[in-house]
């Protein structure tokens, strides 16, 4: 036989899609608990969290439970922020940050970095260091033609391979916002107006930050591009 349980905490939001926990010939599956790590006999629950505050990482939407909205290492860019200059951002942030999004079971990264914050990166550069540390990086400048049409081509590829991607400009709220709001319009079949509810209720659940509006969303839709 098979159950589905649901176990609360309140040490932290979490999120598992599907936990297995063997007895004897039987089993149930729990789901959304908050645990950390956790081994008690046979059974072993996931510590990927839905949301934390560090890296402004949080879920997108239950819609679409592969989608992660996320801040980019070292913030480049940000007025009166530490890491504005060319090559500023060391690659022990790059790899704390990858390191973070791997213990959450993200694979992907949607990046929407122009080139100039992509250039705050010491050498190799973000892609390199991504790719080095498991993560697979989507470069797709918001601002440049087409870049709908690429976004929605990387969370597919995600979709499909059953990974986890998380999408980041430099704070992880305005670009991020209107992306995640796009892909909720392609991918969960909502009009624009209900896609930034979404992700504005997701984000104030798991106090994160995303910034976005029903016509930034339309606009990138209908035009592929934010210019």
């Amino acid at each position: 036989c098979s159950a589905t349980i649901r176990i609360k905490c309140k040490t932290s939001h979490l999120l598992n899609d599907r936990v297995h926990i063997k007895m004897g010939v039987k089993s149930c599956n729990v789901v959304k608990t908050s645990f950390r790590h956790i081994a008690i006999g046979t059974v072993f629950v996931s510590s990927a969290l839905a949301f934390s505050p560090k890296f402004n990482f949080g879920a997108a939407s239950p819609n679409l439970p592969l989608l992660f909205g996320v801040e980019a290492p070292g913030v480049p860019m940000k007025p009166g922020g530490k890491y504005n200059e060319k090559g500023s951002v060391p690659n022990d942030v790059v790899a704390e940050w990858a390191s973070f999004l791997e213990a959450n079971d993200v694979t992907r990264a949607l990046c929407l970095l122009k080139q100039d914050e992509l250039d705050c990166y010491d050498q190799p550069g973000y892609a390199s260091l991504l790719e080095d540390r498991g993560v697979k990086p989507f470069l797709v400048d918001v601002f440049q033609d087409g870049a709908s049409e690429k976004c929605i081509a990387a969370y597919q590829e995600a979709a499909a391979a059953g990974e986890k991607i998380a999408v980041h400009c430099s704070g992880g709220e305005g670009r991020t916002g209107v992306v995640l709001g796009a892909l909720l319009v392609q991918e969960a079949g909502m009009d624009a107006e209900a896609a930034e509810a979404e992700i504005l209720a997701s984000a104030d659940e798991g106090k994160v930050t995303r910034k976005l509006s029903a016509a930034k969303v339309q606009k990138l839709l209908d035009e592929g591009t934010l210019a």
